[in-house]
Formats: C-alpha cells, sequence, structure tokens
C-alpha cells in the first residue's frame, strides 16, 4: 500500500462511526486526501457540480486496488442470493466510497457516509463484480470507476 494510500485509509478509519464535515460521502473523500496531503477532486477537476463523475486520483482497474484508494460509483446496484433463499439488495446511485481491503473473491470492505439512513463513516462490504460467492451468488450492475490518491505537487 502506498504511503498517500494508508493515509486515506488511516483518515477514515480514525473518524469511523463520526461524521465528517456534513456527512456527504464526497466530504469524506475530500477530507481524507487533504488531510493526506493528495490532490482532492476540486484540485484534479476545478469546478465541480454535486452530480459530477468525480475524479480522485489516477485511474486504475479493480485488479490494483488497495487500501486508501477511491471507487466513485453511478447506478450501482447489488444483489446478493444466498444459497438458503435469503437475499438482500443495495445501492449507491452516485456514491464515492474509500477502500478499507479488497479480497480475491470480488468483494471489497469499504469506508463510506451517507449510506444507509447514516451521515456517519462507517465500514460496509461491497461487490466489484457479478458471480458465485461463498454462501450464494452475487449480481452487480452500474458503473464504477477505480482512482489511486495523487500526491501534490510541490512548488
Amino acid at each position: 500500500m502506498s504511503v498517500l494510500g494508508n493515509a486515506v485509509a488511516q483518515f477514515a478509519q480514525t473518524n469511523l462511526a463520526g461524521q465528517v464535515g456534513n456527512g456527504e460521502c464526497w466530504t469524506l473523500a475530500e477530507r481524507a486526501l487533504q488531510s493526506a496531503g493528495a490532490r482532492t477532486s476540486t484540485e484534479i477537476m476545478g469546478h465541480i457540480g454535486p452530480d459530477d463523475n468525480y475524479v480522485w486520483g489516477t485511474a486504475i482497474t479493480s485488479a490494483n486496488l488497495e487500501a486508501g484508494d477511491i471507487i466513485q460509483f453511478r447506478n450501482y446496484t447489488f444483489r446478493f442470493d444466498a444459497s438458503d433463499g435469503a437475499w438482500r439488495t443495495e445501492s449507491r446511485p452516485h456514491h464515492t466510497a474509500i477502500v478499507m481491503s479488497v479480497d480475491t473473491s470480488g468483494t471489497v470492505e469499504v469506508y463510506e457516509c451517507n449510506v444507509n439512513n447514516s451521515k456517519n463513516v462507517q465500514q460496509n462490504r461491497l461487490y466489484l463484480r457479478t458471480g458465485a460467492m461463498s454462501g450464494g451468488s452475487v449480481t452487480v450492475s452500474g458503473q464504477m470507476w477505480f482512482y489511486r490518491p495523487q500526491a501534490r505537487p510541490t512548488t
């Protein structure tokens, strides 16, 4: 894990169960990058709007994800069908999350806020791809972009 990524993940971990700023997902990522000394979405993109697909650093693939990377979601939904017949579904229409950890089965633990009726930072499991999983199967739809934090240029 990169030094910047470690600092981004540590910021989220330190704020777990608390509210960062206004409790929006964008605010968590922006403040985590600021705290780590990384370029923020506003530094990368200039003016941003509330419905933009934010850019959080250097684009990477899901295969290269590590702690401290940032995922931008658009119309993301997963449905987990358990082998016992139970199921659950979750959506992230326009959302940003910080990666905590990734496993090889296509699941990712993230720090996020403004989900599940809470503006507090929480840790949740999300799915990156459709397929069979331990205990059932998952169907994933929507778009995801993956970013590695960039260092601020020295002046």
